[in-house]
């Protein structure tokens, strides 16, 4: 039997989001990334009654399967959060969220991820993982929050 060897791949990107640094960052807290990403409702898990700490951990539903995030780092006055999640029979990925301010009223938001296959089909997800593919994705995050902020203005 041959030896499982896992896929890695780590894909970077930045969105330029025309909003105040704070209300960004909320943007990518569990129940933050509800008000924009489609289909997103993540189940808090563990702390109860924690909406938002390191050491949370929480679930959502992926079309492929459950999704288990933990919250790995959480740094509120340097606006950078780092998740780790774990999808068992595909991989799991490092997500580190970075925002910067860009004046007053614009932040700089750089995702990075880090994947690490588990299985065979999740090795050849990984392996479809271009930079274009991911510059798409995060062109998608830049619509859907731009397109969430203007509800709110």
């Amino acid at each position: 039997m041959k030896a499982f060897i896992a896929e890695a791949r780590e894909l970077t990107g930045t969105l330029s989001i025309p909003a105040p640094i704070e209300a960004v960052f909320e943007l990518f807290s569990p129940l933050g990334e509800r008000a924009w990403v489609p289909g997103w409702d993540p189940e808090l898990l563990h702390p109860p009654g924690v909406l938002w700490q390191p050491g949370q951990v929480f679930r959502t539903r992926e079309e492929t399967g459950d999704a288990i995030w933990i919250v790995t780092r959480l740094d509120r006055d340097a606006h950078q959060v780092e998740y780790h999640r774990v999808e068992p029979d595909r991989y799991v990925a490092r997500v580190r969220v970075r925002c910067i301010a860009s004046g007053d009223a614009s932040t700089k938001v750089t995702t990075a991820y880090a994947f690490v296959g588990l299985t065979r089909e999740g090795n050849g997800e990984i392996a479809a993982m271009t930079v274009d593919a991911y510059a798409e994705k995060m062109n998608r995050w830049q619509e859907w929050i731009c397109a969430h902020l203007a509800t709110r203005a």
